[in-house]
């Protein structure tokens, strides 16, 4: 793995919160341990960045702890949340060096967003802890990931306000899964069309950064309603030559943090890395905006390790 930039690291397979597109709070507690965790960073001599993800790697206990490691051999660090205890969270995460955090919001406002996480009240806690580190930690790099289904669509021209109200940095937007949903059985191309169109109005006015292919995530509005056609890389996907995905309960270093929902068989990670650099693009149903557009664009990423 000496060419890998980015590893996308899973901490733990259990969540608190019980969002309607996932099922990992179902999952019993387990987490790395640190001798798994000791052992994967020996085979990352050149990485640049980890991303800490889950489940929801703030229950991981030792998380401080593998945060101050990368810190210590200059690696960036990185975390996905939603956020429930961030606040709780943010002093000793930021004392340990923590980089970035990356924060999922599906609404704009706690009825909308609780309702879509499945806990009520966290949305107030995540607009207090932004607030705060706007605040108190301005120099912490800071994203929002937000799902895009028929129950949020209408609200995203009033969550990019809401974002630039927050001074985060950057917005990733990625588009629920075609393969398990139609938008056709739930919008009418008109309204699609419509709301689609107030999204692309609002983020013209507003500073915060909308990540890859975000600000257009639908690619092709007719293709896209009718399921037909989503985002993905225009040809090879040479992602999979910088970001890995490592998931420590099955001990497999995926080529792509997408890839590990895909759950193909290869005979070893070379031969399924240039699998998926040949033939994701037309494979992978649904690539996130962000991920195809650095799998266009890869010198992004050599620009600023934060670009992905």
């Amino acid at each position: 793995m000496d060419n890998i930039k980015i590893l996308y690291l899973r901490t733990n397979q259990y969540c608190n919160a019980q969002c309607f597109m996932c099922d990992f709070w179902k999952n019993i507690k387990t987490e790395i341990t640190n001798k798994q965790f000791e052992n994967v960073l020996k085979k990352i001599k050149n990485v640049e960045m980890i991303r800490f993800t889950g489940g929801e790697p703030l229950l991981c206990k030792e998380l401080p702890k593998y945060i101050a490691l990368c810190h210590s051999q200059g690696i960036k660090t990185s975390i996905i949340t939603n956020g429930l205890i961030l606040d709780a969270k943010l002093d000793e995460l930021v004392k340990n060096g923590l980089d970035q955090i990356v924060v999922s919001v599906d609404g704009s406002t706690p009825k909308l967003h609780d309702s879509l996480r499945g806990i009520k009240g966290l949305w107030n806690r995540i607009d207090k802890t932004l607030e705060r580190i706007a605040k108190d930690y301005p120099s912490l790099h800071t994203r929002v990931n937000t799902v895009v289904s028929e129950k949020n669509l209408s609200d995203l021209a009033n969550l990019a306000k809401w974002l630039d109200r927050r001074n985060v940095e950057q917005w990733s937007i990625i588009p629920i899964k075609l393969d398990t949903h139609k938008w056709g059985e739930t919008k009418t191309l008109e309204e699609f069309k419509q709301e689609y169109l107030n999204f692309q109005k609002a983020i013209k006015n507003c500073k915060i950064e909308l990540m890859g292919y975000s600000a257009n995530w639908a690619g092709i509005v007719e293709d896209f309603w009718k399921g037909n056609s989503y985002i993905r890389p225009k040809n090879k996907c040479y992602l999979t030559d910088i970001v890995a995905f490592y998931d420590p309960f099955i001990d497999h270093i995926y080529p792509c943090n997408c890839v590990p929902h895909r759950r193909l068989t290869f005979g070893n990670r070379e031969e399924e890395k240039n699998w998926y650099f040949e033939h994701g693009c037309e494979f992978c149903n649904g690539c996130e905006p962000l991920n195809a557009y650095c799998a266009d664009f890869p010198n992004k990423i050599d620009e600023n390790i934060f670009n992905f």
